[in-house]
Parts: structure tokens; sequence; C-alpha cells
């Protein structure tokens, strides 16, 4: 990531000084997690999270379709064709011809896949372990609660109420 940085928070608004200040507090913790998570990753395709979102599922899975892995990442059929393209070029995934079906075309992770997964989950962990430093299970619970609060109210479910 040598060529970004992270951004500082925008400046102070007087128009927005009396509405709640948990969301853009919300929105800059998502940065500094974002970033933080980024820190030391080589340039390439994994600095997408698009081809993060297919990493984890390939993980999770072992292997997928590409019909699949549109359907688990809701990403356009197009878009996951030239993020495999990239990823296979890059070592993180391999692209084999389904034996059963000549048609299809299944999707593995690489061991540098594998890696680069493991290495992602513990930066994560580390973070998520630094930013709850100091606050207890009880606090914690209590926060979870109101984020997801917080998130019903920005879908569907908290349309209308």
């Amino acid at each position: 990531m040598s060529k970004s940085h992270f951004l500082p928070p925008p400046p102070e608004r007087a128009e927005l000084r009396e509405v709640p200040q948990a969301p853009r507090m919300i929105m800059e913790i998502s940065h500094l997690l974002r970033f933080r998570v980024r820190r030391g990753e080589e340039e390439g395709i994994m600095t997408q999270n698009t081809a993060r979102l297919i990493l984890a599922h390939l993980a999770v899975r072992d292997c997928a379709n590409q019909l699949e892995l549109v359907r688990l990442t809701r990403l356009k059929a197009p878009t996951v064709s030239v993020l495999l393209r990239r990823m296979e070029a890059e070592g993180y995934v391999k692209r084999e011809t389904d034996a059963n079906d000549r048609r299809a075309v299944r999707v593995f992770l690489t061991e540098k896949g594998r890696d680069f997964d493991k290495e992602h989950l513990s930066r994560i962990s580390n973070n998520d372990q630094l930013a709850m430093r100091g606050i207890s299970a009880e606090e914690e619970a209590l926060l979870v609660n109101l984020l997801i609060r917080v998130r019903d109210n920005l879908t569907e479910r908290g349309e209308g109420k």
C-alpha cells in the first residue's frame, strides 16, 4: 500500500453540528480499521475489496464455480471473471475445468491465496483486539446492540419505522 495513505477526517462543518455525531464516528472508525488491515499489503489485485470478498468465499468453500461466486458475492459476472483472471495471474487462485461438467470452471485457492487469507484474518483479529482494548464484555455487548439498531435503521428493515 505504498501509494495510499490514511486520510484525516474532514473538517468540522457548522451545518452538521446539530445532527447526530455517531454516524460520522462510525465511518471514521471503519476507515481506520480498513486502513490498518491493509497496511503492509503489496500492491495488486488483493488491495481491492471485491477480490478479498471472492477470496473469503473460496477460503470458506474450498472451491466454487464462477456462477456460484457471482451469486455469493452479488457482483456482476463480467466483474467476477476479470477479478478471477487477475487473481489467477497474481497466483492467488487457479481455475480448472470441472471433470463432471466440461462447461463449468472450478476455482480453487492456491497456497499463496491461503497464506494471504491467513495473514489477512490475523490483521483483522489484531485490529479488533486493539479497537476493543479496555472495553468490558458488557460494554461490547451494549455497543453491538446499538450498532445493530443503527444498521437496521439504514436497511430495508428500518425503513418506514
